[in-house]
Order: C-alpha cells, then structure tokens, then sequence
C-alpha cells in the first residue's frame, strides 16, 4: 500500500512538473509575454525639448532618384555624388551642372579650384567642368575611403576599411599615416565598427571622430594628439550606440555640426564638446534611417542631405 501511494505521488509531481514547464513555454512566446520592465525604452530619448531646438527647417529640394553618398559646399553651390555621377546644384536647388564618373564614389570635398572624389580605395581630384586632372595610387583592397578633409596644404583621407588617416601633398604625393592614439595606456586608436569615420578642418586644425570611443580627436599633421573631447549618453547632450557621431561639419565660429545614426539627429557643440543645442529632432528623419551627411556655409546655414528621402533639407538659425 505505502509503495502504491509512493507511485502515485510521484506520478502527480511528474503532472505538476509538465505543466509548469508547458506553461512556462506557452508564456514565453512572443504573443504572450508581459511587457519587460528592464528593456530600453528608446522612444524616451527621442523627444527633445522645444527649448533645445535653436533652428528650424527653411526650405529643401528633392533630388533625382539616385543612390547619393556626400555632399559639400562651395560658394553656394553643392557638390552631391551618387552612383557614378557627380551634380552641382545651387542652395536654392536649381541644376548647374553634371558629369559622370567611372566609379562610384564614396566622399568629396571642393576647395576653390578644384573638386576632390574619394572612391573606395583612392581620389581622383577634377575640374569644376568633370575634366580629371589626376588620380592618387590607389591604397590597399582593404580601404574604405568615408571622407577628406584640407588642412593647410595636405589632405587627409579618411579610411574606414583600414582605421587610419592618410596624408597627402594636393598632388598625390602620401607624406604618411596614423591610427589614432596608441600610447601604453591606452591602446585603442581609431574603434570603427561600421563605416561612419569623418574628419574635419575646424580653425585649420585637424579633428578626427573616434566613433566607437564617441569622441573627436585633434591632431597634428603628423599624428600626434593635441587634444580631445568625449560625450557617451543616450540622453540629447552625448553620443550612443556603435558609431558616432556619424558625421560632423563646422560653423563660423569653430562649433560642430554633428550628425548621429540610430536615433537620427542633427546638434551642435561647442569646440570643448559641449551640448549647445539641436538642429534638428529625430522626429524629421525616417525612424532608424542613415545619418544625413552636413555640409555648412560661410554664413552659418545648415544643409543636410537626407539619404532615405533624397532630399537637402536646409536649416537656419532661429
């Protein structure tokens, strides 16, 4: 008798046991679960206070149906390249020109003379008028060229692919390259997990986006770091997720533009890195689109092209 109620106990204990467990499965399907009291709620840092916002949207202009990847300014006209072919629209947004290219570039920066295109893994400089002038050598397979920067006489190229900047005389002659800080305590350099690397000329000093590390770096022609500022937070004052900002441009003035990927937004900070305000809210750009490529002119106007909807949108100070 006492072995039959020993059986039947632990036949019940084995009922209770499977119904726990099915249970358990049936309220961990996706339908079924409660909401998770410790995941991000990443809708809370999209919401920026009217206060913050020291500009407002002006005017924009649609583009043809390209795929575009930069842009940059130049007496008042833009420079936008796509897919094997580079227009130069006014900042009103009427045609002026354009010509094709035999590649598909990846960056390009225009001084007073001459247009600079950065393809994967070299640039060709160009005329105004699409005649090609020359063509660096090329770097490694390797190389992901994301932007360029004039600092005095030098360029210096951006590559994502091999996490360094080079530098080059405007001939194409390469004078070197550097990876970012590597001292003993602190051997990082450049962290780039995805293919957002900028770099700017701001004062004619060399500022470099560490992005993984979310700072920006100030160097010496010759790599060595003079200086730097960090700001991690998902709140609207810093920088979060793998890599940003993505983009950064610079003011009359010496301020930054940046512009971040993930939660897509357009602020300023001051040279030090402080939060000095915000361009433009996540709510003006497609929900986890790209990051808008800035480009600022010589009267402080904002112009971002905006690469999920094919449009410069054009910012002006309140």
């Amino acid at each position: 008798m006492q072995k039959k109620l020993i059986y039947i106990f632990l036949a019940v204990l084995v009922v209770i046991i499977i119904g726990v467990v099915v249970g358990d499965i049936l309220s961990s399907r996706p339908d079924k679960r409660g909401d998770n009291p410790f995941a991000l709620k990443v809708d809370d840092y999209k919401e920026v206070d009217e206060s913050d916002i020291l500009y407002k949207e002006t005017k924009n202009f649609k583009l043809d149906d390209r795929e575009y990847r930069a842009m940059d300014i130049q007496d008042d006209e833009l420079f936008v390249v796509s897919d094997n072919f580079l227009q130069i629209v006014s900042t009103a947004g009427q045609p002026i020109s354009s010509f094709d290219l035999m590649g598909s570039p990846t960056a390009v920066l225009v001084d007073q003379e001459e247009v600079f295109i950065g393809f994967q893994n070299y640039v060709s400089v160009f005329s105004r008028n699409g005649e090609q002038l020359r063509e660096f050598s090329p770097l490694n397979d390797s190389a992901v060229i994301t932007n360029m920067a004039l600092v005095g006489k030098d360029l210096f190229v951006a590559d994502a692919g091999n996490r360094q900047v080079m530098r080059y005389s405007k001939d194409g002659t390469l004078l070197g390259s550097f990876g970012g800080k590597r001292e003993a305590d602190d051997l990082h350099g450049f962290i780039i997990p995805s293919a957002n690397f900028d770099l700017v000329n701001n004062d004619d000093e060399l500022w470099v986006v560490n992005p993984g590390m979310h700072t920006l770096e100030n160097y010496t022609s010759d790599g060595d770091l003079r200086g730097f500022w960090e700001s991690i937070s998902m709140t609207i004052e810093g920088f979060s997720g793998c890599c940003n900002p993505a983009r950064i441009a610079v003011l009359p003035g010496g301020q930054f533009v940046t512009s971040e990927k993930g939660i897509v937004r357009v602020k300023i900070h001051d040279q030090s890195g402080k939060f000095a305000g915000v361009v433009a809210a996540p709510d003006k750009f497609d929900e986890d689109g790209h990051a808008p490529d800035i480009s600022v002119s010589d009267d402080g106007i904002i112009y971002a092209l905006d690469f999920d909807r094919n449009v410069i949108r054009i910012f002006e100070k309140k």
